[in-house]
């Protein structure tokens, strides 16, 4: 057999034809219906489009080429290939099952050989051709989503460019009126040394992206205790909550299993989570963590992860941004731009993949975001 099976409709008034016909090309295991008219024909390919068409021309009621022409004006179904099977050899005949729209004109009597080379043929074809369609889709999908990241990289490029040369020039005056001998003003020394923080936590950020994007993302693993190791990061942040008049809630059971992995990594996981739902939740909203064990499932089963779950009542992000906020040089809403790079989730995102966890998102405007994080244990 030259193709997998295929699914073929055979029409025609006479059910000896239908017979003969069904009995040869289900021989080569394809699958066959049968109808006895147009209309039937019709309705069948509207219900399950065939691959291919085998149709009779001499018909009562509509005959094969009102058939075919019925075909070709349907949207749905004027790519499916006809094949005409008649007895009518007159040159004309062919001529207009062509005009109308046929593939192809098998002429009565037929050899097997013949009809399943013609049909095998078509299929083929059309198999080839929707394959390149969908090479043609994923390519001009892919084009796309290249102009997009170039967009991105472009816009993220102005801003670095803007928000860098802020603290540039408070290091650069700082720096020329100390060459110049000129007594530097209470507080530049510490505004430039604050330039130069902001400056290097950029670079870091944009080189450990990198890495991650290469997976060299080296881990320093250790095993320690996670009510411990949360306990501390809940401590430091009440404090952030309360002065922002946030409510900053806590839960997990007394003792938890072991976890390894770098505890200065997932130092950074949390306290990204964290800090942006403090960020984004206004004064009088609430901020809560929680932790707890959960048990694997299915192609999981017998794993166990600490999930750790980051709620916020704030303002929420966008059904349409929502599946787009772990990519690279994006914000949920552009006025971030002023506060951030857009690094920190993509970065939190490389970091938990690091660990072999999954991080995911839940988020409603105006009712707040929740962020969880699975690592196993």
């Amino acid at each position: 057999m030259l193709v997998p099976p295929a699914d073929i409709l055979l029409v025609d008034d006479n059910p000896t034809n239908l017979d003969v016909l069904a009995r040869v090309l289900r021989g080569q295991n394809h699958r066959v219906r049968t109808v006895t008219s147009g209309h039937l024909a019709l309705d069948a390919m509207r219900r399950q489009p065939p691959e291919v068409v085998l149709l009779d021309v001499a018909m009562p009621e509509m005959d094969g080429y009102q058939t075919c022409a019925h075909i070709r004006e349907d949207p749905a179904m004027e790519g499916i290939p006809v094949l005409f099977i008649s007895a009518m050899d007159d040159p004309l005949n062919k001529v207009r099952a062509f005009e109308i729209g046929a593939q192809d004109y098998v002429t009565k009597p037929f050899s097997s050989e013949e009809v399943l080379a013609r049909v095998e043929h078509h299929v083929n074809l059309g198999r080839m051709k929707k394959h390149l369609e969908q090479q043609n889709q994923s390519l001009q999908d892919a084009n796309l989503k290249l102009k997009e990241i170039h967009t991105l990289k472009a816009n993220f490029t102005a801003m670095l460019v803007h928000d860098l040369r802020s603290p540039l020039t408070s290091v650069g005056l700082t720096l020329q009126m100390m060459a110049d001998g000129a007594p530097v003003k209470p507080g530049m020394a510490g505004q430039a040394m604050q330039s130069v923080q902001k400056i290097q936590a950029l670079l870091d950020e944009m080189l450990e992206l990198h890495r991650s994007e290469f997976g060299q993302l080296p881990l320093e693993t250790t095993s320690f205790d996670p009510v411990h190791w949360l306990t501390g990061i809940a401590d430091h942040f009440k404090v952030i909550a309360d002065a922002e008049g946030i409510t900053f809630q806590t839960s997990w059971p007394d003792t938890l299993p072991s976890l390894q992995g770098d505890r200065g990594k997932l130092d950074r996981v949390v306290n990204n989570l964290l800090g942006n739902a403090i960020k984004f939740t206004p004064r009088g909203g609430a901020v809560r963590l929680e932790a707890s064990i959960e048990f694997g499932s299915g192609v999981e089963a017998g794993l166990r992860f600490l999930r750790l779950c980051i709620i916020d009542t704030g303002r929420g992000i966008s059904a349409e941004k929502l599946p787009y906020i772990f990519d690279p040089f994006r914000q949920a809403d552009p006025r971030d731009s002023r506060t951030g790079f857009g690094l920190g989730l993509a970065i939190v995102q490389r970091l938990v993949a690091a660990h072999h966890g999954q991080i995911r998102a839940q988020s409603q405007v105006g009712f707040g975001s929740s962020f969880t994080v699975m690592l196993p244990c």
